[in-house]
C-alpha cells in the first residue's frame, strides 16, 4: 500500500476534524460518536482511528482547528482603521458564521472538564487578545488619557472587545432569531457611545 505524504496525511486529518466539527454542530460533543464522525468524513474506521486515537484526541485537534479557524478569519482582511469600534465591528463579522459560532461555545463549554481543551482554549484567546492589543496600540498612544498608559489602555480595550465577541457568539448560538448584523451594528453602537 503507498505511503501517504505528509501533506496529503494532514490535509485528511484536517477533512476528518471538519467532519466532526460539522457533527459536533448538530449533536455536539457528547451526542457524537465516532461512528457518526466515520460516516460523515465518508471513510473508514481504519482511517479515522490511524489518524486519531479515540475521540478526546479527536475533539482537541478539532477545537485547536476551530479556535485556529476564528484567528485567520479575524486577520484575514484586517479592518485599515483601527479604533475600538471598528476592530470590534470586523471581529464581529468576521465570527458572525452560526454553525461555528456553535462549536465554538461547546469548546469553551467543555474546557472547564478537559485540561487539555482549557490549555487550548486558553491559548487562543491570549493570542486573539495580544492581537486585539496590537491593533489597538496606535489608536491608544495617539488617545492616551493621563491617568492610564497606552499599554494599559489597549489591554483593557482588548478585553472589552473579547468579552463582547464571546458573547457575541453565545448570543448566536443560543438566539436563532438574531441578525448577526443587527446585534454587531448594535454591540459597536454601545462602543461608540463610550
Amino acid at each position: 500500500m503507498p505511503q501517504l505524504s505528509e501533506a496529503s496525511r494532514l490535509r485528511r486529518r484536517d477533512d476528518i476534524a471538519a467532519a466532526a466539527m460539522r457533527c459536533f454542530a448538530r449533536a455536539g460533543f457528547s451526542g457524537t460518536s465516532m461512528a457518526d464522525i466515520i460516516r460523515e468524513a465518508g471513510s473508514s474506521a481504519g482511517s479515522v482511528y490511524s489518524n486519531f486515537e479515540n475521540k478526546s484526541e479527536l475533539v482537541r485537534y478539532a477545537a485547536s482547528s476551530a479556535l485556529q479557524d476564528l484567528i485567520a478569519a479575524v486577520t484575514a482582511e484586517l479592518p485599515s482603521e483601527r479604533t475600538p469600534p471598528s476592530v470590534l465591528l470586523h471581529l464581529l463579522r468576521a465570527s458572525a458564521d452560526r454553525t461555528h459560532a456553535q462549536t465554538l461555545l461547546q469548546i469553551w463549554a467543555e474546557a472547564p472538564r478537559d485540561p487539555e481543551l482549557a490549555d487550548i482554549a486558553q491559548q487562543t484567546t491570549l493570542e486573539l487578545r495580544a492581537l486585539v492589543e496590537a491593533l489597538l496600540m496606535p489608536w491608544c498612544r495617539e488617545h492616551a488619557s493621563i491617568s492610564a498608559p497606552p499599554k494599559w489602555e489597549a489591554g483593557a480595550l482588548a478585553d472589552a472587545v473579547l468579552t463582547a465577541l464571546q458573547g457575541f457568539l453565545v448570543r448566536l448560538t443560543i438566539d436563532r432569531d438574531a441578525d448577526p448584523e443587527v446585534l454587531a451594528d448594535r454591540a459597536v453602537a454601545v462602543f461608540l457611545r463610550l
